[in-house]
């Protein structure tokens, strides 16, 4: 009887939890996407003494991160089948155009936060195989919620931009990448490891 109960508790703990969502598909669990949105991530921090000049976390949206964010957002929206197989095909074609890499950002002057504007105070870089690209700071105007449901680690007090660099993330995915974000203010740098 003891030898019967320890294989059940083993058997339940190897198991796997799984959502299906009301179309049929099988998705992973919010514990499987954090875990899929935390590979794919790094975080800088600057401080002046104990003041904070510059916070900034960011995820590179790889085909990895891309499924599991389609699969996230399927769950979220209990997508059909027709609108599943569009948001697959935009994902796609962003993979094979570009690489974009979610870039949550925060600095204590607001003025400061100007990323997105053509006069920004700041300049962002991706190297990659020896190749140096800069990149477009967009910033995202989703609810934060929904900004949150993608990328748990982003809060009210950081500003969401998608970083869009000139390159397809497709002929450079599983080599290492290095981001740089550089300014008057300072300067990080962020690594994404295959």
């Amino acid at each position: 009887m003891k030898y019967l109960l320890s294989l059940c508790l083993f058997l339940s703990a190897c198991a796997s939890t799984y959502e299906v969502t009301p179309a049929g598909h099988t998705i992973k669990t919010k514990d499987d996407y954090m875990e899929v949105i935390e590979k794919h991530s790094d975080q800088v921090r600057k401080y002046t003494g104990f003041y904070n000049t510059l916070d900034f976390q960011a995820t590179v949206i790889t085909s990895a991160v891309a499924k599991a964010q389609l699969e996230q957002s399927n769950m979220l929206y209990q997508w059909d089948e027709t609108r599943f197989a569009e948001e697959k095909n935009k994902f796609e074609n962003r993979l094979s155009k570009e690489a974009e890499v979610f870039l949550s950002f925060y600095t204590p002057e607001r003025k400061n936060d100007d990323l997105s504007k053509t006069s920004t105070i700041w300049k962002i870089f991706l190297d990659v195989d020896g190749r140096r690209y800069e990149g477009k700071a967009k910033k995202i105007k989703l609810q934060l919620v929904e900004v949150e449901g993608l990328y748990p680690y982003h809060n009210r007090f950081y500003t969401p931009y998608s970083v869009i660099f000139p390159v397809p993330m497709r002929s450079i995915e599983g080599k290492p990448m290095k981001m740089t974000v550089t300014g008057a203010v300072g300067s990080g740098v962020l690594n994404f490891n295959p």
